[in-house]
């Protein structure tokens, strides 16, 4: 969901947002060839244009395109997505390059203003809302996502947290320009930290990368990796997430990671586990649901061990979704016990 106010000015508008404009009132067929006359750098900023845009109101639209004018004022204006992005660039691009575009786009910027936020590491967080009154923090913090409010607070100090949250509590809505002028204000310095977290999304994708190889493999780029880059694969390392790390759920949230699965892949997961672990996954259900599995387990047979790394990279998913969502705390490596 968009959550910039409508454009209301034509003279706000840059030339790469008043062509988005047209190809959007132009539609996925004519927009589409249209772009096919382009090259490849023009259509990148389009592109970041039409996926950013959002609602276009009807008066702005008939000062782009006046021809148009009439038709726009009918349908109340237009409405820029990733979505529509897609369907313009489906039209005459291998569905491939098309992901490579939008992923290029969405990665470094979706969008939304809040979400953008709610990714900036520690540092850059800190540097955006230490600056701030304490009002506008609270205002921030409340359309921040829970996860990262959760990082938020702690930079703050303590007391400050106190205050901010005691101005949560008694917080009433807001005229709409004051929450216009802040989020093109963060907007704006959003984009610009966003800019230099470029180092922090790379180390992110290669955890997640290193998340989903084969164990051999990774062992055999791991003794490379920490011979000519010891560092930077460790900060990577430290940030990992395997099958191996379930076993340091308490059985609650094991359980809970579990139900997150279906079919074949809680078994499969099993039958290609350390005994160690495998038996926690099993002590972790009740003893109905765990006498069931293991007659799975039974049944299965011989199975191939790609399949068994799925079925384990599924599992692994399933509790950094439920992490991401806040509905468990991963494990660290400071944890010396669970406690239920």
């Amino acid at each position: 969901m968009n959550l910039f106010n409508p454009i209301h000015r034509i003279n706000s508008l840059s030339g790469a947002q008043k062509s988005a404009i047209l190809f959007l009132c132009l539609g996925e067929e004519r927009g589409g060839a249209l772009m096919q006359k382009l090259d490849e750098s023009e259509i990148r900023k389009i592109t970041r244009a039409i996926s950013a845009i959002g609602q276009v109101q009807a008066e702005v639209v008939e000062g782009v395109m006046d021809e148009f004018g009439q038709k726009m004022a009918d349908s109340g204006g237009i409405t820029g997505s990733v979505e529509a992005a897609r369907g313009l660039l489906k039209g005459f691009l291998p569905e491939d390059r098309v992901d490579e575009i939008l992923e290029e786009i969405e990665g470094s910027y979706t969008g939304n203003l809040w979400a953008d936020l709610s990714q900036l590491d520690d540092k850059m967080l800190a540097e955006v809302l230490h600056k701030e009154h304490d009002q506008t923090v609270a205002v921030i913090l409340t359309r921040m996502r829970a996860d990262a409010v959760a990082r938020a607070l702690p930079l703050l100090g303590e007391e400050r947290a106190v205050k901010i949250i005691e101005r949560i509590l008694s917080m009433e809505d807001l005229p709409a320009a004051a929450i216009s002028n802040l989020e093109e204000s963060l907007r704006r310095e959003v984009l610009a930290k966003a800019g230099r977290n470029t180092g922090a999304e790379t180390e992110r994708k290669l955890v997640s990368v290193f998340n989903k190889l084969d164990s051999k493999l990774f062992e055999s780029l791991a003794r490379e990796l920490e011979k000519k880059s010891p560092e930077k694969f460790h900060a990577i390392k430290q940030k990992m997430f395997v099958f191996d790390d379930l076993q340091n759920f308490a059985p609650p949230l094991l359980a809970k990671v579990m139900r997150e699965v279906t079919g074949k892949t809680l078994p499969l997961a099993l039958r290609g586990a350390e005994k160690a672990v495998r038996e926690h996954f099993l002590s972790s259900l009740p003893a109905r649901s765990r006498d069931m599995l293991q007659e799975e387990m039974t049944a299965m047979g011989p199975v191939r061990s790609r399949d068994v790394k799925q079925a384990q990279s599924e599992l692994v998913e399933a509790a950094l979704r439920l992490a991401e969502n806040g509905d468990i705390e991963l494990p660290t490596e400071d944890d010396e016990e669970m406690i239920d």
